[in-house]
């Protein structure tokens, strides 16, 4: 039996996606405000209730439909603690069921996400402020794929998990770009106008032309549609933008 994992080597099949830290995260440090709120984000400074009064650092692990109520964040969010950990290489990436490696996360140094100790946190924790890293849609999906072999000792393609996250990771890309474009660097700073503008945005993507078409939301769980709303979107904040008085 392996130690680590709970179950014979046998048992494991084939070797599961690893992935290096260049590849695993889109921001560490400074993570872009306009970001929103993802499964892998990285947070310093949270107090875990039922895990003592230390602040600790935390992983997000919930899927991104299961953190919000439209725009805004649910009450509770599942997460893991992150604790440091020597760097996983090779095959035990295999044998380490039970964490999500994140290497080089802070300062060159090794963490991991444990799996065994997730936990719900109050969604008011979670802060851009308090964020430290945000992981690339990869990552995403090698966090994915881990959760589902520590819970269910099945693995899942990838490829598999990246048609079903597709939608909502565009989502994410979408919603960033507007931001950014329609906010000024100011107000891309400012939480107010984040919150104000994301739920513009989110009312643009939610939006039916007419009671027998579907939303622009609804259209992107085709990958088809993908590259048409992304042009619709940029036209739309660069009017938006118009609007403001904030375009260039």
């Amino acid at each position: 039996m392996n130690a680590q994992s709970g179950i014979g080597t046998a048992d494991i099949g084939e070797l599961m996606d690893s992935i290096e830290s260049t590849a695993l995260y889109d921001e560490r440090e400074e993570v872009s405000w306009t970001r929103p709120l993802l499964q892998g984000d990285v947070f310093d400074g949270v107090v875990l209730p039922g895990f003592g009064d230390e602040p600790m650092k935390v992983q997000i692990v919930a899927h991104p439909c299961a953190m919000r109520a439209g725009p805004d964040l649910v009450p509770r969010i599942t997460v893991a603690p992150v604790e440091k950990y020597q760097k996983v290489t090779g095959t035990a990436w295999d044998r380490s069921l039970r964490i999500m490696p994140l290497a080089e996360l802070v300062d060159g140094q090794h963490y991991a996400t444990k799996f065994v100790d997730v936990t719900a946190a109050p969604g008011q924790l979670l802060t851009v402020e308090s964020r430290i890293a945000s992981l690339s849609n990869r990552g995403i999906l090698v966090l994915q794929q881990r959760l589902v072999k520590h819970y269910t000792r099945v693995e899942m393609p990838l490829e598999l998990l990246r048609r079903e996250s597709a939608a909502v990771l565009v989502e994410a890309e979408l919603q960033q770009g507007w931001l950014e474009e329609v906010l000024t660097e100011t107000e891309q700073r400012t939480k107010s106008a984040i919150e104000a503008e994301a739920a513009i945005f989110d009312e643009w993507l939610g939006r039916r032309e007419d009671a027998d078409s579907l939303s622009r939301r609804e259209l992107l769980r085709q990958d088809i549609n993908h590259t048409d709303i992304r042009r619709d979107a940029q036209r739309a904040a660069g009017s938006r933008a118009d609007e403001r008085g904030s375009g260039s």
